[in-house]
């Protein structure tokens, strides 16, 4: 089990700067081929693990222009042993590797990304929650779409179809909590951030058609290392998120201080 010593959580608003649509299934009542997903009340939200497949998919477009570190789900290449499991475990039954030794192995040999968002090998840093509705029209749109045949870039007759919309301008409620992360693991995720605080990033499917566009706004950060006695105290003596750890006053530097790290060859911290 891994020990945790220190705790980021990242709070902030996800304003949709174009409709969205991330689907609910197929069995639906309300007319469409194709729903967004609802809670039981009704309302539009967006699934923790959506948004943490787009992150991680965000991040990934960028970490291998980064000196010194490493992906593999995006180019599927290198040495990380998710892309060769097959490889990896026969080599694992093989051997007569101890625990702390496979611990040693894949702290070396797996790359940044699956060390912060999780791979079989490694349980996740990084924990998204479901993304809840704050402000919305109350209605949803209904648009359509036809099937295109890739070879004569024709529509496909009679395959027409529709699928749902979230309007424009509607609010969601975003956290992310960060646990025992090393230095890369914490600049990572702060080029995630940075990404959707500029709005460089979309959310949802259908985003080649316009659909996803989105801002990250009222990003905010708490921190505590609990390594500290007194802040460990606080920590579990707290009742509110506030009251358990430290606010983060300056969030653009709190980014560029991170991201600018990463930047450097910066070891495991």
């Amino acid at each position: 089990m891994r020990e945790m010593h220190r705790k980021y959580v990242f709070t902030g608003k996800l304003e949709l700067k174009s409709g969205m649509h991330i689907g609910g299934g197929q069995t639906n009542l309300r007319g469409t081929d194709s729903p967004v997903v609802l809670t039981p009340e009704g309302d539009p939200f967006i699934p923790g693990s959506s948004f943490k497949g787009v992150f991680r998919s965000t991040v990934e477009k960028l970490v291998n222009v980064i000196p010194h570190r490493s992906t593999c789900f995006l180019f599927f290449e290198g040495d990380c042993p998710t892309t060769k499991q097959e490889d990896f475990n026969n080599q694992r039954r093989g051997s007569s590797w101890s625990e702390t030794q496979l611990v040693k192995i894949l702290k070396k040999e797996l790359c940044d990304t699956c060390k912060l968002f999780g791979s079989p090998y490694a349980a996740s840093k990084v924990f998204f929650s479901d993304l809840y509705v704050e402000e919305w029209a109350e209605a949803t749109q209904l648009r359509d779409g036809v099937a295109i045949d890739r070879d004569s870039e024709r529509a496909v007759d009679r395959l027409k179809y529709d699928y749902e919309v979230i309007s424009g301008g509607s609010i969601f409620k975003m956290e992310i909590v960060l646990e025992s992360p090393s230095d890369i693991d914490l600049g990572l995720v702060c080029i995630g951030l940075s990404e959707f605080v500029s709005g460089m990033a979309g959310i949802g499917g259908m985003r080649s058609r316009g659909l996803g566009n989105c801002q990250l706004i009222d990003l905010t950060a708490y921190e505590s290392d609990l390594r500290d006695p007194d802040q460990l105290q606080r920590y579990l003596l707290g009742k509110r998120l506030g009251e358990k750890m430290t606010k983060v006053d300056d969030m653009t530097d709190f980014l560029e201080k991170h991201i600018g790290a990463l930047l450097t060859d910066v070891s495991e911290g």
